[in-house]
């Protein structure tokens, strides 16, 4: 790579390397399932309340409150199954959002937090007790990270118009075709695995018309998190992870990506794997 290249591709080389180095903690969890997915999502979920208590400057107690109502509807989960779990999760947002406006408080901290972080790890969860559970979150995964690395490699290199200048400068509307691109490559490369390895059924063209919606939302939900990340002056969730900020900057395609997908599944009204895959 030349000196004059180099740099301009330098964020999307540390993310890949970043990602590469992360990819071992994610794998097993995501294989065996169970207390190890859901041990996975807690350690996440702690961490993601962390930095979305500093974004938005919560208290220390309000952060910690969070975090424990989140480990809480995992451990539920757990036990008593992800459907349960989306329940209680609604539950304790209303919940919260009623105390802190009897107290005279911001509902965002508690309320919002459980919308923005609960509930999509909760979604994983739920996704991983289908049948099909394993390839379906390693499909939500790579689709996410297609969106993402073909995004960022191609508005770097083709440029043109911004998505969304006061937001994000560096988003342009090539970078969402690439990440579309990103996002059918993915979808593919899911039909070969679910179809010609015999684990289950999937349709070739259900995914090539999902995998758009995937690329939209993942890259809306990364906007939302500049804008919330804009409102508040703060350049990044945190430094959890070298070159790309906290773990919030990096899971933020895969929250909204989530909780969409939650929706097709139950406007469906069929499994995780065949409201998704099977049209």
């Amino acid at each position: 790579m030349s000196d004059q290249v180099k740099p301009k591709f330098e964020g999307l080389l540390q993310r890949v390397r970043s990602a590469l180095i992360l990819l071992p903690f994610v794998i097993v969890p995501v294989v065996f399932g169970g207390w190890w997915f859901a041990s996975l999502l807690a350690v996440a979920g702690f961490l993601m309340a962390r930095e979305w208590g500093t974004i938005l400057g919560a208290s220390k107690s309000q952060t910690q409150s969070l975090g424990g109502l989140t480990v809480f509807i995992l451990a539920f989960g757990l036990v008593a199954g992800a459907p349960e779990a989306l329940a209680l999760c609604f539950v304790l947002t209303g919940l919260a959002s009623s105390f802190a406006l009897w107290r005279g408080e911001r509902a965002s901290p508690i309320a919002g937090g459980l919308l923005y972080i609960a509930l999509p790890l909760v979604v994983a969860q739920y996704f991983r007790e289908d049948a099909l559970g394993m390839l379906v979150i390693a499909y939500v995964l790579i689709s996410v990270w297609a969106v993402d690395i073909f995004a960022m490699f191609t508005g770097k290199l083709v440029g043109g118009p911004k998505l969304a200048p006061v937001v994000s400068p560096n988003k342009t509307w090539s970078g969402l075709g690439g990440g579309v691109v990103g996002a059918c490559i993915a979808g593919g490369l899911t039909f070969l695995v679910v179809v010609g390895f015999g684990f289950g059924q999937a349709d070739f063209t259900a995914l090539m018309i999902i995998a758009p919606l995937l690329a939209i939302c993942a890259q809306g939900a990364d906007l939302f998190e500049s804008a919330i990340k804009r409102k508040y002056d703060v350049k990044d969730s945190g430094d959890i992870i070298p070159g790309h900020g906290g773990l919030l900057d990096r899971v933020d395609g895969l929250i909204g990506v989530l909780i969409v997908l939650l929706g097709v599944v139950w406007l469906r009204g069929d499994s995780v794997s065949a409201s998704l895959w099977v049209w």
